[in-house]
């Protein structure tokens, strides 16, 4: 019999960028600035009563900081998976949102929508939703599929968290830093518990 498992995905805490509502995506590797240590050190605290045996996270710096804070303070091994890195936006990464709808007035609208028709639309040079939502679940099976725990917390972005939440029906158009969001693994796949 397969035991079921839940994992956590949060969102890294805030960076400069992010306060500035600039895209970081992947290739801009921006450390948590000290807002983001605190709404880490608050999801921390919201995770004791979890039970989590250990946290998997993006490669990027705002994202294994936040990891390491969590891990620091529930006392768990922190692991990197390239597979959850975050989405790679191309073209617009470094920009603002004004300046994305500004340069690409057509792509815009549709990136930021979560309907399923817009699924297969990117930037110049960058990743799909529906890409960035494959990459994720096949990370998070791999994780399932491979290691024993049976509580798990995934240290993410907000772009991958919202395309990865589409998969289950659960249209966010924010993610809030440090506010998890749990799935449940019953052997074979993903379900959306809250």
């Amino acid at each position: 019999m397969t035991m079921k498992k839940l994992f956590y995905l949060f969102r890294h805490g805030q960076t400069d960028m992010n306060a500035e509502r600039r895209w970081q995506g992947r290739l801009i590797n921006a450390p948590l600035n000290a807002t983001g240590v605190r709404q880490a050190e608050n999801l921390a605290n919201s995770l004791i009563p979890c039970k989590i045996q250990a946290i998997f996270t993006s490669p990027l710096l705002r994202a294994v900081q936040t990891a390491k804070i969590v891990a620091d303070k529930i006392n768990v091994p922190v692991m990197e998976c390239g597979g959850l890195i975050e989405g790679c936006f191309g073209a617009a990464e470094g920009k603002t949102i004004y300046e994305i709808y500004a340069l690409f007035p057509d792509i815009a609208p549709r990136w930021e929508s979560l309907e399923p028709e817009d699924m297969d639309v990117c930037f110049p040079n960058g990743e799909t939703k529906r890409q960035i939502q494959t990459r994720w679940l096949a990370a998070l099976t791999d994780i399932a599929e491979q290691y024993p725990c049976d509580r798990v917390g995934i240290s993410g972005h907000s772009a991958a968290i919202r395309c990865t939440m589409l998969a289950f029906g659960q249209k966010y158009p924010q993610v809030p830093h440090g506010t998890p969001f749990c799935l449940e693994w019953d052997g074979k796949r993903f379900s959306f518990v809250g």
